[in-house]
C-alpha cells in the first residue's frame, strides 16, 4: 500500500472510531457498510461490523454482532491480520463462553504462518498479558520450535509449564502434566551446563544465570524434589561454589529449607554447625558472623537435634550455643536459641520452672535495652505458670526501676501483659497507678533525652500507647462484654486527648496515628479520623493492607464531605478518598502487566511469579469490592444516581482474597488472647457473608433504576443469587446488628422489586402480602426509636456530670445505624416510586399491589425517615448545647469523677501535668465540631 493509500486508508478508520468514541454505533456502521459495498470488503471491515454490532444497546443487534464474529472465526484459510485478529479477539473476551474460541484464534493463525514472528509473538504476549497460562505456553513452545536461535523461548516455556503446574484453577491431570514437563525440560537445562566449571562457553539452552538456577529450585520445590534441589546446590557446576552462585546467601537459604523440607537432620545439622563456627581470628569472625548469624540456620540447628534426639548430639548443640552467646553476647539469635532449648528441656521434663525463669531472666539481662526484648521474652514467658510469670515481671521492675532507657519500657510492656490486667492483680486502682506511672516516666524520658523540636519516632512513645491502652481497657473490665458494637466509652475522648499531644512531639509516629484515626472514627468524628488519615501518607499497597482501618463501614458513618480546608480533596470528602483508593487498584494492575513483561524479557522468573501473585490478589481483593460498594452506598446516602460507577466491581463474584493487616497496632497483650486492636473495632470485620448482604440492597437500587428507565431486569440470575443470600445467624457473623436487622428488610424488598417486574419471577409470593411484611419490618423499627432509646442509652456517649444532668455525643453506633437506616428508607421509598408508577411503564408481566398498601406503607416511611432526623436533632441539641465543652474539659482531666482515692488523685495530678489545657480545649472544640458535622449529615439526607 502506497503512503497515500495508507493515509486514507487510516483517515476512513478514524471517522469510524469518532463514531464509536462519541456513541453513534449507527453512524459507524453506515460508515464500515458504505466501505464494504464500494468494493473493499475486507475480514478486517466485516469483524469490525461484528464488533459495533455487539456493542449496541439491543439485544438482536448483539446477538447478530456475536454471530457474525464466530462465523469470521470459522473460515478458511484462517485469519492472520493482525489487526483483525485484535478485533475478533476483543469482542470474543467480551462474551462469556468463547474462551476457548479466542483461544484458537492467535493458534491457528500461528500454524498457518510459522515464519511470521509478528503473529507467534503477539500471540504469546496476548496470551500472557490476559493471564492465559495454557494459550500462552503453546505460543512460547510455537516460539521455542519455530525460533531456536532465541534461547530466552525455551525457558519461556519451562517457565509456562510452571505456571499452569502451580495454578489453582488447572485440573489435576493439567497440573501433573506440566509439572512433569516443566521438570524434565529444566532438568535437560541443569544437564547442558559444562561439567568442568573452568568452560566459559555453555550450550544455548543451558542454565546460564542465577535467576534461572532459581527457576529450577521452584520447580524443583513445586514437585517435592528436594533431593534434587541438594544434589544440585552441592554440585560443581551448579552449586554454591559455582560460577553462577558465587556463595549467595540467598541460595544458602535455600538449601537450609531443601534441608528442612527433606528431613535430613543429621545433614541439616552438620550443615548449620559448620555456618555457625566462627574463625578464632576476632575480625575476620565478626565479618562472617554479619551474615551467618541469621536465624533460618539457628531454626536448621534447633529442629535437627530435636528430631535427632540423641543425647551426643543434644549436649553437643547446647555446649556449642552456650559458648556461641558468650563469644558473641550481642547476638539475639544465640540467646533466642538458649531459650527455645530451656522451653524444649522444660516440655520433655528434664528442667524445672524456676530453671526456665532462670533462663528468661538471663535473657532480659543481655537484651533488656532493645525494643524487640518484649516481644522475644512474651513468647517464652508463655511457658511458665502464673506464679513463675509474676517473679519474671517482679525481677524485671526492680532491675529497670532507676532506668530511663528502653529497658524500663520493655518493663512496662511486661507488667500492661501479665500484672496489670491479669485475674488475681487487676484493681482499678491498680490500672490508674500504673498508667500514672506511665506518663510520668514518659515525661522524664523527654527531659533526659531532651532534643529540639518534634522527631519522627521515639522509643518513649510506647509508654504513651500504653497509657492509653490501660484506659481503653479498664473500661473493658468495667462493662465486661464481648459485643464488639458496644458504645465506647468516655475513656476513649481521653484516650484521643493523649493521643494528641503525643503526635505533637512525635508526629509522624505511625501507630499513635493509627490509633487515633480508629479512635476517631469510633467517636463518630469521621472529618477528623479522614484528616488524621492524611498524615499517614498511605502509598501504593498501604491502600490494601492499611486502608480499611478508615474505610470500613465509612458510608455510613461518615458519608458527606467535610468543610473544606488546605488539603487534597481525598482529606476531607470520603468519596474521593475511595474514588482514589479504587484507583490504586487499576493501576496497580496496568504497572503489575508492564513489570510481567520487563521482568520475563530480563529473566527474573521467580519476581515474575511474584508479581502474578500479587496482581491476583489486587484483581480479586476484598478490599476493593468493599471500596466499590461504600462508594456505590455513598451515592446512595447522597442522592447521586450513578448507578454504573464501579458497577462491574461491586457485582463480581469471584473468590475473593483477604489481605488486610494489623500489624501496625501496638499489641502487648498474652499470646493467644484477642489482640488490643480487636477491642477498637467498628463492628465485625467485615468479609464475604457482608459483602454478599450489602450487595443486596446495591442490587435493589440498580433494579429500581432499569424498572423505572423500563429496561429488563434478568430475573434468572437474580433469583438464583436471592436464595445465596439468605444467609444463616452464622454466616453473617460479620455483620453489625444494625446491617443485620437491615438485611432482613432487603431481602423482602428484593422480592418486591422483582414481583413488580413479573409476577410469576418469585413463585408462591403475593405482592400484597410483600408489601404488608415490609410495613411489619417498618413498624417494628419505628418502636425501637421512637422513644429515644436508639439515639441516647444504646448508641451515644454518655458525659459524666455531677449535678444529674444528662449530656450525651454521638459514637459512631449512632451514625451507622441512622445512615443504614436512611439508606433503607430511600431505596424503599424507591421501590414505592416504582409501584405508583403508571401501568404503561411498569412491565406488563409485573405485579400490581394495591393502592392501600403502597400508601400505608409510604406513611410509614416517611415516619421513619423523620423520626431518624429527629431523634439526630435532639442529640445535635444536645452537642452545641451550653457547658458540653466544659463536661469535656472536666472529663479528660478527671475533675468531675466523685472518687476520693489516691490512685484517682495521683492519675488526675499526672494528666494535669502532661496535657496543656489550652490544647484539650482547642481539641474539645475540634471534636464538638465533627460531631456537629456528622450529624448535620443525617439531617441533610433527603
Amino acid at each position: 500500500m502506497s503512503a497515500a493509500a495508507d493515509a486514507v486508508f487510516h483517515r476512513r478508520n478514524k471517522q469510524i472510531q469518532d463514531a464509536i468514541d462519541s456513541h453513534n454505533l449507527k453512524q459507524a456502521l453506515q460508515l464500515i457498510d458504505k466501505r464494504i459495498k464500494k468494493g473493499e470488503d475486507t475480514r478486517f471491515l466485516r469483524a469490525w461490523k461484528a464488533h459495533v454490532l455487539y456493542l449496541h444497546p439491543d439485544q438482536t443487534h448483539s446477538q447478530q454482532g456475536i454471530a457474525a464474529t464466530l462465523e469470521i472465526c470459522k473460515l478458511d484459510p484462517p485469519t492472520t491480520d493482525i489487526d483483525t485478529l485484535d478485533l475478533l479477539n476483543s469482542t470474543l473476551r467480551l462474551v462469556k463462553g468463547h474462551e476457548d474460541t479466542a483461544r484458537s484464534l492467535w493458534e491457528k493463525a500461528a500454524k498457518a504462518k510459522p515464519q511470521d514472528h509478528d503473529i507467534q509473538s503477539q500471540w504469546f504476549t496476548r496470551s500472557f498479558d490476559g493471564g492465559d497460562w495454557k494459550s500462552a505456553q503453546k505460543a512460547a513452545m510455537s516460539l521455542h520450535v519455530n525460533f531456536p536461535k532465541q534461547r530466552k523461548y525455551y525457558l519461556w516455556a519451562i517457565f509456562l509449564c510452571h505456571l499452569l503446574a502451580v495454578d489453582s484453577s488447572s485440573s489435576d491431570s493439567e497440573r501433573k502434566l506440566f509439572g512433569t514437563l516443566a521438570y524434565r525440560m529444566v532438568s535437560k537445562a541443569a544437564e547442558n551446563v559444562p561439567a568442568d566449571p573452568k568452560e566459559l562457553l555453555s550450550p544455548p539452552r543451558a542454565i546460564q544465570t542465577a535467576e534461572e538456577l532459581l527457576l529450577l529450585i521452584k520447580i524443583f520445590q513445586s514437585q517435592g524434589q528436594n533431593d534434587e534441589i541438594l544434589k544440585i546446590l552441592d554440585s560443581d557446576n551448579l552449586g554454591l561454589n559455582s560460577r553462577i552462585v558465587q556463595n549467595d546467601w540467598f541460595f544458602i537459604r535455600e538449601k537450609l529449607l531443601a534441608l528442612e523440607r527433606a528431613e535430613k537432620w543429621l545433614d541439616g545439622h552438620q550443615y548449620a554447625m559448620e555456618l555457625l563456627s566462627m574463625p578464632a581470628e576476632d575480625e575476620a569472625a565478626k565479618k562472617l558472623l554479619q551474615e551467618r548469624d541469621d536465624w533460618g540456620v539457628w531454626n536448621l540447628l534447633l529442629i535437627s537435634f530435636k528430631k535427632i534426639d540423641k543425647e551426643g548430639t543434644t549436649e553437643e548443640v547446647v555446649s556449642f550455643v552456650q559458648e556461641f552467646s558468650k563469644r558473641f553476647p550481642k547476638s539475639r539469635n544465640a540467646h533466642l536459641a538458649l531459650l527455645e532449648i530451656s522451653a524444649w528441656k522444660m516440655g520433655r521434663g528434664e528442667l524445672t520452672q524456676t530453671d526456665h525463669l532462670a533462663a528468661c531472666r538471663k535473657y532480659y539481662d543481655f537484651n533488656g535495652g532493645k525494643l524487640y526484648c518484649f516481644d522475644d521474652i512474651r513468647k517464652y514467658a508463655s511457658y511458665l505458670d502464673k506464679t513463675r510469670t509474676s517473679e519474671l515481671v517482679e525481677y524485671v521492675i526492680e532491675k529497670t526501676a532507676a532506668q530511663k532507657d528502653v529497658s524500663i519500657i520493655n518493663g512496662f510492656k511486661l507488667e500492661y501483659c501479665y500484672r496489670t490486667f491479669s485475674e488475681d492483680g487487676f484493681s482499678e486502682g491498680g490500672v490508674e497507678s500504673f498508667v500514672s506511672r506511665c506518663l510520668k516516666v514518659y515525661r522524664d524520658m523527654k527531659k533526659d533525652n531532651a532534643t529540639e523540636g518534634a522527631i519522627e519516632n521515639q522509643p518513649r512513645d510506647d509508654l504513651g500507647l500504653l497509657a492509653v491502652m490501660s484506659l481503653i481497657r479498664l473500661n473493658d473490665y468495667k462493662q465486661p462484654t464481648d459485643d464488639q458494637e458496644r458504645t465506647p466509652s468516655s475513656e476513649v475522648i481521653r484516650s484521643a486527648a493523649l493521643l494528641e499531644h503525643f503526635c505533637q512531639h512525635s508526629p509522624h509516629n505511625y501507630q499513635i496515628l493509627l490509633l487515633l484515626v480508629r479512635i476517631y472514627l469510633l467517636l463518630g468524628a469521621g472529618s477528623i479520623a479522614m484528616k488524621t488519615f492524611s498524615k499517614l501518607s498511605v502509598k501504593q499497597i498501604q491502600n490494601e493492607t492499611v486502608a480499611h482501618n478508615l474505610y470500613t463501614r465509612l458510608a455510613t458513618i461518615h458519608p458527606h464531605g467535610a468543610p473544606p480546608i488546605e488539603a487534597e480533596y481525598k482529606d476531607f470528602i470520603p468519596e474521593a478518598a475511595l474514588t482514589q483508593a479504587i484507583n490504586f487498584y487499576e493501576s496497580a494492575d496496568r504497572t503489575t502487566t508492564r513489570q510481567l513483561n520487563t521482568g520475563l524479557n530480563l529473566g527474573s522468573y521467580v519476581n515474575v511469579e511474584g508479581t502474578i501473585e500479587l496482581q491476583n490478589s489486587l484483581k480479586n481483593s476484598i478490599c476493593k469490592r468493599m471500596w466499590a460498594l461504600e462508594a456505590r452506598r455513598i451515592d446512595r446516602i447522597n442522592g447521586k444516581d450513578r448507578t454504573d460507577r464501579y458497577a462491574g466491581i461491586a457485582s463480581d463474584e469471584s473468590e475473593l482474597v483477604d489481605k488486610r493487616t494489623f500489624d501496625a497496632f501496638m499489641n502487648c497483650e498474652p499470646l493467644g488472647a484477642p489482640s488490643f486492636e480487636e477491642k477498637l473495632r467498628l463492628g465485625p470485620l467485615p468479609k464475604e457473608s457482608w459483602i454478599k448482604a450489602v450487595r443486596v440492597i446495591d442490587r435493589i437500587w440498580v433494579f429500581n433504576h432499569q424498572l423505572l428507565s423500563q429496561k429488563p431486569i434478568k430475573v434468572d440470575a437474580t433469583l438464583s443469587e436471592l436464595e445465596s443470600l439468605t444467609l444463616s445467624e452464622k454466616d453473617i457473623g460479620d455483620m453489625t446488628s444494625t446491617e443485620k436487622k437491615n438485611l432482613e428488610l432487603h431481602h423482602i424488598l428484593l422480592k418486591a422489586i422483582l414481583l413488580l417486574s413479573d409476577s410469576n419471577s418469585v413463585p408462591g409470593q403475593d405482592i400484597n402480602k410483600v408489601f404488608k411484611q415490609m410495613e411489619e419490618w417498618v413498624l417494628t423499627t419505628l418502636q425501637s426509636i421512637s422513644d429515644g432509646t436508639m439515639s441516647f442509652n444504646e448508641t451515644s456517649i454518655a458525659l459524666p456530670s455531677s449535678d444529674n444532668s444528662k449530656r450525651s455525643v454521638p459514637s459512631w453506633h449512632y451514625l451507622h445505624s441512622s445512615f443504614s437506616l436512611l439508606e433503607t428508607a430511600k431505596v424503599l421509598s424507591a421501590t414505592i416510586s416504582a409501584a405508583e408508577t403508571s401501568a404503561k411503564r411498569l412491565p406488563k408481566t409485573g405485579a400490581k399491589p394495591s393502592k392501600e398498601a403502597v400508601q400505608g406503607l409510604k406513611g410509614l416511611v416517611t415516619k421513619l425517615q423523620d423520626t431518624v432526623k429527629s431523634n439526630t436533632r435532639t442529640l445535635r441539641s444536645n452537642v452545641m448545647g451550653s457547658g458540653v465543652l466544659g463536661a469535656l474539659t472536666d472529663l479528660i482531666f478527671q475533675q468531675s469523677e466523685q472518687t476520693n482515692g489516691n490512685a484517682s488523685n495521683e492519675l488526675r495530678g499526672e494528666l494535669e501535668e502532661t496535657l496543656d489545657p489550652s490544647d484539650v480545649e482547642i481539641f474539645c472544640g475540634d471534636l464538638m465540631e465533627s460531631w456537629e458535622e456528622g450529624l448535620g449529615g443525617i439531617l441533610s439526607v433527603k
